[in-house]
């Protein structure tokens, strides 16, 4: 049994984005197997949740730092900071300002930096696992004896290229602030004892570019114990549905093309058509579309199996890299699932109009989602073959025997 302190990033608990899964499903097969030590901050876990988190993950354990500074002072003066970006109009560009450029890849919160060198120094580990572009600069941090790893969710200096160029920033620019954080993200890789990606096509592009470390392209996702689940009725009306809240932000730049290009030529074939968008959205994004009665934000959906049941899932994500869990997650319910060709990468065995429709045009795009609609065989059809496709790759741990593998090879060497 190996000992290892792994370092998250962003919300972990509850459940309830597609980064959190991604973590959290291969913790959930790893604590009964390795001795793991999970640091985590306010930022990943809510104080009130803790208790439920270690009821779900039992043999893990949790290193706790910065929680005694989150008082309800602390919480009321971050609500009322969020509201008056609100309410003032500015939490675009506010949203800009904090995640555009270098600020999603340099770790800023140097309390945070000091708990995790002290604790990585005082405690003898056998693997040092950092997690999301974020920490990645954290090596420089961390002691020499353990084996560090890190897991690559998203290659970094790609999606600050496609997110500049999205929000309308020249490619010259975007090339110049995306080159100089390549020249960060492949010298820290280069630092570690091993990478692990989730798709072939990072790791490829990671080591076209210099990565000379061992890269292991592991399993990008796996359903938690029971998770699998058909219970999709293709003789239902239908209506649309998208996964996913706006702090991530390829799904804002995505919706925003749906809803914006896409959706009106849905309207026009199926007026009765309409879309359900679940996650935490801003009141401006909202505001956008309140005129348009088929276009409803439902907020955080803790159980999505009644929204699946009658549901075409699309996904329009144009932007990032990494594994598309929001896509995974609709094939393990038997959800006909609608997306462009980059919102389904890094999926194997997807064939368009047999187990998923694919197109990147808004009038192909439209068109697939149209034809769903009208055609319940078809709707049958590919929700039977997504879900046997989710059942064959995502419903073992076999994933977890992969990744200890990697570690033992990292440790022989």
């Amino acid at each position: 049994m190996l000992h290892i302190l792994v370092i998250p990033a962003f919300r972990l608990y509850p459940l309830d984005s597609g980064g959190a899964y991604a973590q959290l499903v291969f913790l959930e097969k790893q604590q009964h197997q390795q001795q793991i030590d999970l640091f985590i901050t306010p930022e990943n876990i809510n104080a009130e949740d803790i208790n439920a988190f270690q009821q779900k993950f039992p043999k893990i354990n949790l290193i706790q730092a910065g929680f005694e500074a989150t008082n309800v002072v602390d919480k009321s003066t971050s609500f009322l900071k969020k509201l008056k970006r609100k309410i003032s109009g500015k939490d675009y560009a506010y949203q800009l300002k904090k995640s555009r450029y270098l600020n999603g890849l340099i770790q800023m919160r140097p309390e945070m930096m000091e708990e995790v060198q002290r604790i990585a120094a005082v405690k003898e580990y056998d693997i040092i696992q950092v997690e999301h572009s974020i920490n990645m600069g954290l090596i420089g941090l961390l002691p020499s004896k353990p084996s560090k790893i890190f897991v690559h969710h998203e290659i970094a200096h790609t999606r600050i290229h496609s997110d500049m160029l999205s929000i309308g920033h020249s490619n010259t620019f975007s090339s110049y602030i995306s080159g100089i954080a390549s020249q960060l993200e492949l010298s820290w890789l280069n630092q570690y004892d091993g990478v692990i990606t989730l798709c072939t096509e990072d790791a490829e592009l990671l080591q076209q570019k210099g990565v000379d470390v061992p890269i292991h392209v592991g399993r990008s996702f796996a359903l938690f114990e029971n998770e699998l689940s058909n219970n999709y009725n293709p003789d239902l009306p239908p209506q649309l549905l998208f996964a996913g809240g706006e702090s991530h932000y390829p799904n804002k730049e995505g919706l925003k093309w749906f809803l914006d290009e896409v959706f009106p030529l849905i309207q026009a074939k199926s007026q009765e058509c309409s879309i359900k968008i679940t996650g935490n959205w801003s009141q401006e994004f909202k505001n956008k579309y309140e005129n348009n009665h088929a276009v409803q934000f439902t907020g955080f959906v803790k159980n999505l199996d009644e929204v699946y049941k009658d549901s075409i899932l699309v996904t329009p994500i144009r932007i990032g890299s990494g594994i598309r869990i929001k896509a995974i997650t609709g094939l393990a319910h038997g959800v006909p699932v609608v997306s462009t060709s980059l919102g389904i990468s890094g999926i194997p065995g997807l064939a368009d109009n047999e187990n998923v429709m694919i197109a990147d045009k808004p009038d192909g795009f439209a068109s697939k989602v149209v034809l769903l609609l009208n055609n319940p065989a078809l709707r049958k059809k590919i929700s039977d073959q997504c879900f046997q496709l989710a059942k064959n790759e995502y419903n073992n741990a076999g994933f977890v025997e992969e990744r200890n593998a990697f570690y033992g090879h990292l440790l022989n060497q």
